[in-house]
């Protein structure tokens, strides 16, 4: 809605100042991402990806976009975070936002699979290098070490894929390490910020037009979309929502697609329109869809929990069609969501470190 100005009592638009506090639809916007997610695996699990829509539309997944609007929302919000906090503060709350549901899904659902779904005895499964591995890396997800997607033995296969959502952690982690150290160094400034998004897109451009590698692929796409997001942060009293511009980037992609543009220059109107699209649809579309910041935030649980769950569905034949897998997998890992996020996300998330405020250089400009 148009605001007055109180200097000349004419009307204007919304900026991303204007809103406050978590009055917004952000937490939905999430949980549509991680749904996206599902539906893409869908497809992969079940051997379709070549069906999956998204995909022969831009030449990427569905799966991919909700990733994108993860790591987008991930750049806005953190950088609020670093705003109003001290570094260790800062790195406190994002080792609780990460590791306690991390470490729940990923014990949890290797138990259960050597209990249930597995070929070789509980011990013997639990002793194997294999699983000690598994678990190793996936309750750390650090950057240089990674994950490992698979885990031998469990359905009764050799070396299944059990968990490949979780590759996307370490890079998440890679982007709250290099935020802390622009802020403590340089401040989250907007142009360092600008300079590392650009870099981003710059790499992945040099990548899909003339195969030249920066740096991957996926760290390039990564970078772009986190540091568009802390840019809109740190330009939130600049950056004005406005539906005609909303409009205008749905009509622009939908115009790509229509007329058969090239798919690198769809995905590149979509690439480039999609952070505004999330910030409007976040802040400005209210009413009902306001009512889902009361039951919480269940996009995380949702995204660690699901891939097992739909593998499962898949290697036992319940499920092994992309539309019969996603809704299953979706009613069943909806619940699993819910709890982790009421027993183990939100407490954790209220535990605090009583850590003496410093100021550092790290204000950021409006």
């Amino acid at each position: 809605m148009p605001s007055t100005s109180p200097a000349t009592g004419s009307r204007r638009l919304p900026r991303l100042s204007d809103f406050r506090g978590r009055d917004n639809n952000f937490n939905l916007i999430r949980m549509l991402a991680a749904t996206l997610v599902i539906a893409t695996h869908a497809f992969g699990i079940t051997g379709n990806t070549r069906f999956e829509p998204m995909v022969r539309v831009f030449g990427i997944g569905q799966g991919d976009i909700g990733v994108d609007v993860f790591f987008f929302l991930s750049g806005f919000l953190v950088s609020k975070s670093w705003a109003g906090k001290s570094w260790l503060e800062f790195a406190w709350a994002r080792c609780m936002r990460i590791y306690p549901a991390l470490v729940v899904s990923t014990v949890f659902s290797v138990l259960a699979v050597g209990m249930f779904f597995c070929n070789v005895p509980l011990r013997q499964f639990l002793e194997s290098s294999s699983t000690v591995n598994y678990i190793a890396h996936n309750l750390t997800v650090l950057p240089k070490l990674g994950v490992q997607g698979s885990l031998p033995h469990a359905f009764g296969l050799a070396n299944p894929p059990f968990n490949l959502s979780l590759w996307t952690l370490p890079h998440e982690l890679a982007m709250y390490f290099l935020l802390a150290a622009m802020g403590v160094a340089l401040g989250l400034r907007p142009a360092y910020v600008a300079l590392v998004a650009v870099f981003g897109a710059a790499a992945a451009t040099l990548y899909e037009t003339v195969g030249v590698h920066v740096i991957s692929l996926d760290s390039a796409r990564f970078l772009y979309f986190f540091f568009i997001g802390s840019l809109a942060f740190t330009l939130r009293d600049r950056i004005a929502l406005s539906g005609w511009a909303a409009l205008l980037i749905v009509l622009t992609v939908a115009i790509t697609v229509l007329f058969g543009a090239p798919v690198i220059m769809r995905d590149a109107a979509l690439v480039l329109g999609l952070p505004y699209l999330v910030l409007w649809s976040g802040y400005v579309p209210a009413g009902a869809l306001r009512l889902w910041n009361r039951v919480g935030d269940y996009s995380y649980g949702t995204y660690i929990w699901a891939f097992p769950i739909q593998y499962g569905l898949f290697a036992t034949g319940i499920a092994t069609t992309p539309i019969r897998n996603f809704f299953f997998a979706t009613s069943l890992v909806l619940p699993v969501a819910i709890a982790s996020w009421h027993f183990v996300e939100s407490p954790a998330l209220r535990l605090s470190l009583s850590f003496r405020r410093t100021r550092m250089a790290r204000e950021i400009p409006g």
